[in-house]
């Protein structure tokens, strides 16, 4: 589906669906991204994890997580407040002996894509603010914002091979001021969703956000009908306009 398609298309969130190929099924549950073990989708999640946990127990099963393998915590709680949605997924899925994968491009691949359209300083600055945004989420305790952000860009600076490129937090904060003309303000929640969201195009940033989705979207259907095709069933957890985007696609797959 198209983003302008995604547009004019009311859906609910979370949205979720399933499809079932043969003797195989996959869940697809599509989340609001919280870290707030208070929030009433969590209780639909597990009714549907449960319902797929029913279904698929003739086939061999994986859980797909967006973002990377969280760690197994000890309580259902702790797994949100530290990993939000994909945190829940992954003690749920212990709980079965369920393997987790991430099916998320390489890093370093997706940004050789993306500067094909876009300077390196873009590229990069999508990336730092995609991570403000995720810290804006993060309940109490809340991390440190200058700890928790230079972790991450330490990892995009390894991930990126870039050298020469200066990925501190200062040069994030000029190159902020380059594109919007004002001071950087980590606290100005409603700007860091409204620039990273790939469903406008208001600013440079969304667009980056854009590209980066669809070779993400691209990238994830292809693991999805490869974990299949061996004889997976799938519970897939990503965002809600991942599973929306993402669905003609997956139930228009020949297998």
């Amino acid at each position: 589906m198209s983003y302008e398609e995604y547009k004019k298309n009311k859906h609910p969130t979370p949205y979720w669906f399933s499809v079932q190929f043969g003797t195989r099924f996959l869940y697809y549950f599509g989340e609001e991204h919280s870290y707030d073990p208070s929030n009433i989708q969590w209780i639909e999640e597990k009714k549907i994890w449960l319902e797929f946990i029913k279904r698929s127990k003739l086939s061999k099963r994986i859980v797909f997580v967006e973002g990377g393998r969280r760690p197994v915590e000890q309580t259902q709680t702790d797994s949100i407040l530290n990993h939000g949605g994909m945190g829940f997924i992954t003690f749920l899925a212990h709980k079965e002996k369920i393997s987790t994968f991430s099916p998320e491009p390489d890093s370093r691949w997706s940004r050789q894509l993306l500067q094909k359209q876009f300077s390196r300083k873009h590229i990069q600055y999508y990336y730092f603010a995609r991570t403000v945004h995720q810290w804006s989420r993060k309940q109490n305790p809340k991390p440190r914002f200058e700890e928790y952000i230079n972790e991450y860009l330490m990892q995009d600076k390894y991930e990126s091979k870039w050298n020469g490129f200066d990925f501190s937090l200062e040069n994030m904060k000029k190159i902020h001021k380059d594109i919007f003309g004002e001071d950087f303000n980590h606290s100005n929640t409603e700007f860091f969703a409204a620039i990273v969201t790939p469903v406008d195009l208001t600013t440079v940033i969304n667009k980056v956000a854009r590209a980066n989705s669809k070779i993400r979207n691209e990238y994830i259907v292809q693991e999805i009908q490869k974990y299949i095709i061996e004889g997976y069933s799938i519970f897939v957890q990503y965002g809600c306009s991942h599973a929306v985007i993402q669905e003609p696609l997956i139930r228009s797959l020949k297998l």
